[in-house]
C-alpha cells in the first residue's frame, strides 16, 4: 500500500494525538459541542481534527489501542447529538477491525499510518444482492461490481469485502479518487455509488480466520452504542416535556419513562460485557473467546434489533446453535 499516491488530494485538518482515556471523552465532547445542526462538512473535518479516528490502532503499531468499551462510550456520547458522525465512526472502526485481522504487517502498518494522519475509512457494500467480485487486472485487480457506501462526506478510503474467482474473501482498500463516485442519495449520511475500480495488489488484504466474526461483532457493539445514545436523548426529551407540563395527560408517561431507563441500563450492560469480551479476544484469539464475543453480539442484535431488521427468529436459532456447539 505504500506505493499508492494521493489522487485529488485535499487539505485536511491536522489530527490531535490522543494518549489517554480522558482525552478520548474530551474529544467526543468537543464534537458534541458543535451541536445537532452542524453541516456534514464541518462534522467530517471535526472527526479528523479530533484524533478519534486513530484510537483503535493497536499498540504494536504505535497506536493508543483504547478499549472497545471506551470507544463505545465515545460513540454513544456523540450519537446523543450527532447520529451521522457516530455512524461514520462505526464504519471507520469496523473497517479498522478488519485491517487488524488481515494482510501482512507491512500492509497494516501502511494503512495505520494513513489513519494516524487523519484519513478515514468507510465500509462499502454491493448495490444489488450478492458479494462484490474482483479479478486480476494488470499488476493489480479490478472490482467488477457496482458498490454503494453511506458516508458522512466522501471518505479517504472505501473498505470493501470481495471475493476472487475461487470465492476466497479479502479486504480491498480503494482510495478516494481511484474510482468514480456519484451521489445516489443526499442527506446525512449521503449514499455514494462507486463504479468499477482498479485496486493495486498491495491494497488487497487477505483475511485471517476470525476477521469477519470480530469485525461484525464490533460493528454490532458500536451500532448498539448509537442506539444507546439515541435512547438517552429520547429519555431526556421526554423528561423535559413532563417537567414543562407539555406531556399529554392521557398517556402513562411515568411508565414510558421507566421503560426507557430499563432499556438504557440493559443495553449499557450488554455493551460493556461484549466490549470486554472483545478486548480479550483481540489480545488472545482463542475459539472459546471468539465464541463468547459472537454470542454476546448476537444477544444484543436480538434484544435491540437494528432499524429495518426483518424479525429475529433466525438470530435466535443462530444463538441456540452456538449454545448447542458450546
Amino acid at each position: 500500500m505504500g506505493s499508492i499516491t494521493h489522487l485529488h488530494e485535499r487539505l485536511r485538518p491536522v489530527p490531535l494525538s490522543i494518549a489517554s482515556d480522558e482525552e478520548v471523552l474530551t474529544a467526543a465532547g468537543e464534537l458534541v459541542a458543535l451541536g445537532a445542526e452542524a453541516p456534514a462538512i464541518v462534522l467530517a473535518d471535526a472527526l479528523v481534527r479530533s484524533g478519534l479516528l486513530a484510537i483503535s490502532i493497536p499498540s504494536d503499531f504505535d497506536g493508543a489501542d483504547v478499549s472497545n468499551g471506551l470507544i463505545a462510550e465515545a460513540v454513544s456520547k456523540i450519537a446523543e447529538v450527532q447520529p451521522a458522525a457516530a455512524g461514520a465512526l462505526v464504519h471507520h472502526y469496523r473497517a479498522l477491525e478488519l485491517v487488524r485481522n488481515a494482510g501482512s504487517e507491512e500492509q497494516r502498518r501502511s494503512i495505520y499510518a494513513h489513519v494516524a494522519s487523519g484519513e478515514r475509512l468507510s465500509a462499502a457494500g454491493p448495490s444489488d444482492q450478492g458479494t462484490p467480485r474482483y479479478v486480476p487486472d494488470g499488476i493489480g485487480f479490478k472490482l467488477t461490481d457496482a458498490l454503494e457506501a453511506a458516508c458522512l462526506g466522501e471518505p479517504d478510503w472505501f473498505a470493501i469485502l470481495a471475493q476472487n474467482e475461487v470465492e476466497a474473501s479479502s479486504l480491498l482498500l480503494v482510495q478516494r479518487g481511484c474510482t468514480e463516485t456519484h451521489v445516489a442519495r443526499t442527506g446525512e449520511p449521503a449514499l455514494y455509488r462507486l463504479g468499477e475500480a482498479h485496486v493495486p495488489a498491495d491494497s488487497v488484504l487477505v483475511l485471517n480466520r476470525d476477521a469477519l466474526l470480530l469485525a461484525r461483532s464490533l460493528g454490532t457493539i458500536l451500532q448498539a452504542a448509537i442506539v444507546l445514545g439515541e435512547k438517552r436523548r429520547q429519555l431526556a426529551g421526554n423528561l423535559c416535556m413532563w417537567r414543562d407540563g407539555r406531556a399529554s395527560s392521557d398517556r402513562p408517561w411515568d411508565e414510558r419513562i421507566g421503560r426507557f431507563q430499563v432499556e438504557i441500563e440493559t443495553l449499557a450492560a450488554l455493551i460493556d460485557r461484549a466490549s470486554t469480551a472483545l478486548d480479550l479476544a483481540q489480545v488472545n484469539s482463542t475459539p472459546a473467546g471468539i465464541a463468547v464475543v459472537v454470542r454476546l453480539a448476537t444477544t444484543i442484535e436480538i434484544a435491540f434489533p437494528s432499524e429495518g431488521t426483518r424479525g429475529t427468529g433466525h438470530l435466535l436459532a443462530e444463538l441456540g446453535r452456538m449454545l448447542f456447539t458450546d
